[in-house]
């Protein structure tokens, strides 16, 4: 797989995504899948893995091997956990940012999951998800770019790609940071699996507590976000963001350092720096017109939602 082809499958999964909304716009029947967020789930994900399995099936390419598929140790495993919950806090407040401009667009889905069962919802949004993102992503298209010879530019481009392909500003945003920490995973042990077992940690995280959150307000979640979405005012989100922000000053320098852990019991301390070595190597062009198409189409669709 090489570049130009990496960029043919973000085009094709951003043409992907357009034409599911479109076609829940123009056909009657697809408006199940909408209300089902099961159904939902599944057709969405399956515009992101779909086109990594056939692209890399067209080039004779096995994912295992290119993608990185391959066992690490419990202790980084478990020490991975422990990195994603020190970035939470910044997590947290990129979130906490983009909500001055527009809303939080998973809270605008609470009540649809959490009518379903809590295991069915971490199958799919915990597990299906991030297995989905994380082969198009941090398999295909960061590999891809990788073997340019810049890493540094391959990590930031992938993760901009991971983030603009959500298609709105808040997970934009915040997809974006997390982009970049699980690529840097990928890096500091030459396996996918612990940007996977990340990227589980945070969606089911968000999973159990949107749960636990429904079952205190007796299932009444959905009116409640919309009331504090609506009653916070600029100056309280602001405060919430000066709040994390120190939190995520403390956290972050430590994930840092079980980052460069796990890289030392991984063997992949030279990666890390050969990483950052890389943003003075000029290394392979990465944008083609199918890549800048697939950009364009994203960047307008999250205007349009700002706008709109």
């Amino acid at each position: 797989m090489n570049t130009k082809k990496a960029n043919w499958m973000f085009l094709a999964i951003v043409v992907s995504h357009v034409g599911l909304s479109l076609l829940v716009s123009f056909v009657p029947l697809m408006n199940v899948i909408v209300q089902n967020m099961a159904l939902n789930i599944i057709a969405s994900e399956i515009t992101i893995w779909l086109p990594a399995v056939l692209f890399l099936a067209a080039g004779g390419t096995k994912a295992k091997g290119f993608c990185r598929l391959k066992k690490v140790h419990i202790s980084t495993a478990l020490m991975t956990v422990l990195f994603t919950l020190l970035l939470e806090p910044l997590i947290t407040v990129v979130n906490a940012v983009s909500m001055l401009v527009v809303d939080n667009a998973v809270a605008g889905f609470s009540i649809q999951i959490t009518q379903l069962p809590l295991w069915g919802m971490l199958l799919g949004i915990a597990v299906y998800g991030p297995f989905s993102e994380e082969l198009a992503f941090r398999g295909v298209i960061y590999q891809s770019y990788r073997q340019q010879g810049n890493r540094w530019k391959a990590l930031l481009l992938s993760s901009l790609l991971f983030g603009l392909m959500h298609m709105n500003l808040n997970q934009a945003c915040y997809a974006f940071v997390m982009g970049i920490a699980l690529a840097l995973l990928v890096e500091a042990t030459g396996s996918m699996l612990p940007a996977f077992i990340s990227h589980f940690c945070v969606n089911g995280l968000s999973t159990v507590l949107m749960y636990a959150l429904d079952g205190i307000t007796a299932g009444d979640m959905g009116e409640l976000v919309e009331a504090a979405e609506s009653s916070l005012s600029g100056e309280e989100l602001l405060l919430v963001i000066s709040v994390y922000l120190v939190i995520a000053t403390c956290s972050t320098p430590l994930a840092g350092c079980v980052l460069a852990w796990i890289a030392g019991r991984e063997g992949h301390k030279e990666d890390l720096r050969e990483l950052w070595r890389s943003r003075k190597v000029k290394g392979g062009r990465l944008m083609s017109v199918p890549l800048a198409l697939g950009i364009l189409v994203c960047v307008v669709f999250i205007v349009l939602e700002i706008v709109l």
